[in-house]
């Protein structure tokens, strides 16, 4: 496609659900796709351009964050690292891939979402698992601190179970699938990308910042861009908007799509009032039990090293429930190794505790002065503190038995003094990574902003696929549903 002539789709974002849509759009040969990326693309999987943080699947890069910041259950601020390169958060993830649970998405299809059940979205999970590559690893594959944490869960009742790529998987501990392939973080650029780039219907402008969507009596007309420090203007007249769940409502409001008084607080003229965009804003809290890894566990991880020539630091994952689950589990536990500096050995052990249904939600503000703030008001419901207090219980156990025990050292944020779970909750939270919902699929007057086929209300040419769409984030790491999202979105564009 010749930059001169008007693109059929503008594709914003190329990140990992904007990389599903622009490929598969391209795939047609009906089709001239722009892809609008505000980072950079190092080109296809063989280019050589790719830096070797991104490639390397053992350990989570943030070389190429947006910088996001915003606030915690306390006063603390808490940073939450999107990635603003080609594939986005599929290029930074920690790879582990698991599906969710049936239930969550019958319930989407229940309330009016056509196409969105478990039995609908099979073939989409199908084919992204085939697209990103996703296999398990071998037991021999399966490093000291993952394999005693298996074996600590199993000693504590949690059956192995490997159905993380199930929608029908209940309470169980596994090896998680990931998205690696010979060592190498296997992104949605390299899955869906790579496959067209040299087919004639894409064009991809990195390193663009898109603006806002132009709109003019209800009809997209164009995209406006900022490329090579020029602000411009791109004609086109469909837009898929995939710019994640803080980028997607900042697009929107930025466009005159939003509540009013967001829109009058920036200056921006209300061309679509919906006030659900930038609302229903929520992540999977998490806390974190952290300790020096002990000195038979270095041990053990620098034997793996040299006999495999790798380490990954993160592989197991267990799905456990609440007192209060309504569904077959509500939370994860999902242990890592971190190089530490503050650790006596030089390597920690962390067992985090994440809540999967949080009742929480909170809001996106978008500041005059152009700063972006999420505020997802954690743990701000009291069933969400009981909820994951009942899973810090659960990891407790798992770190004081035989399994265990012996692997860990120090602990390096235990309780103060006379301070109960609740505070120490909200002192040291942190998050699973999985914001989603500020534009969700839904009739407006119920807060939605698009239908289930990812159409904005109101606006005619503009198509929403992201985390964003989400009613409520799946019962899951979310990598993958956002590339079925891709998946399913673009199936349905005309």
């Amino acid at each position: 496609m010749s930059s001169s002539s008007p693109p059929d789709v503008v594709v914003i974002g190329g990140g990992t659900a904007g990389c599903v849509v622009a490929g598969r759009l391209a795939e047609r040969a009906d089709r001239r796709v722009l892809l609008i990326e505000a980072g950079p693309d190092y080109g296809s999987r063989t280019s050589g351009r790719w830096p070797s943080d991104l490639l390397d699947a053992s350990t989570l890069p943030t070389s190429h964050d947006w910088g996001y910041r915003g606030p915690a259950a306390g006063e603390r601020a808490l940073a939450f690292d999107r990635a603003r390169v080609m594939g986005g958060c599929s290029t930074h993830n920690g790879c582990t891939q698991s599906w969710g649970w049936s239930g969550d998405y019958d319930r989407w299809a229940a309330s009016g979402l056509v196409g969105w059940s478990a039995t609908d979205l099979l073939p989409h999970f199908d084919a992204a698992t085939e697209r990103m590559r996703v296999n398990r690893f071998a037991e021999s594959e399966v490093q000291p601190f993952h394999r005693a944490f298996v074996d600590a869960c199993q000693a504590e009742g949690i059956p192995r179970a490997a159905d993380l790529d199930s929608l029908d998987g209940g309470i169980g501990v596994d090896v998680s699938p990931v998205n690696i392939v010979d060592g190498v973080r296997w992104n949605a650029s390299f899955a869906y990308i790579d496959p067209v780039r040299e087919l004639g219907h894409l064009e991809i402008w990195h390193d663009t910042s898109a603006l806002r969507i132009v709109i003019k009596s209800g009809r997209v007309t164009g995209v406006e861009i900022i490329k090579d420090s020029v602000m411009t203007v791109v004609s086109c007249d469909q837009v898929a908007l995939c710019a994640g769940a803080y980028g997607t409502p900042e697009i929107l409001m930025r466009s005159g799509i939003g509540r009013s008084e967001d829109l009058a607080s920036l200056g921006v003229e209300t061309q679509v009032e919906l006030g659900g965009v930038g609302g229903n804003l929520h992540d999977h809290p998490a806390v974190t039990l952290e300790f020096d890894a002990s000195s038979e566990l270095v041990k053990q991880l620098d034997a793996f090293r040299v006999e495999h020539g790798w380490l990954p630091e993160e592989q197991a994952l267990a799905k456990v429930s609440s007192a209060s689950s309504h569904g077959p589990f509500d939370l994860h536990i999902y242990p890592w190794v971190e190089p530490r500096p503050d650790s006596t050995t030089g390597w920690a052990a962390i067992v985090p505790v994440s809540l999967l249904t949080p009742a929480s939600r909170g809001r996106l503000r978008v500041g005059p002065d152009g700063g972006v703030v999420p505020n997802h008001a954690y743990l701000a419901a009291p069933s969400d503190r009981a909820s994951m207090a009942d899973g810090l219980a659960t990891a407790q156990r798992l770190c004081a038995g035989d399994q265990l025990a012996p692997l860990l050292g120090t602990r390096l944020n235990p309780q103060q003094p006379d301070e109960g779970i609740d505070s120490w909750m909200t002192r040291t939270h942190s998050h699973y990574w999985h914001p989603a919902g500020t534009a969700a699929m839904g009739p407006a007057e119920r807060g939605g902003v698009c239908d289930a086929d990812g159409k904005v209300h109101g606006v005619v040419g503009l198509t929403l696929a992201d985390a964003s769409i989400f009613p409520e984030v799946p019962r899951s790491t979310p990598a993958l549903p956002v590339v079925v999202v891709g998946e399913r979105i673009v199936s349905s564009m005309k």
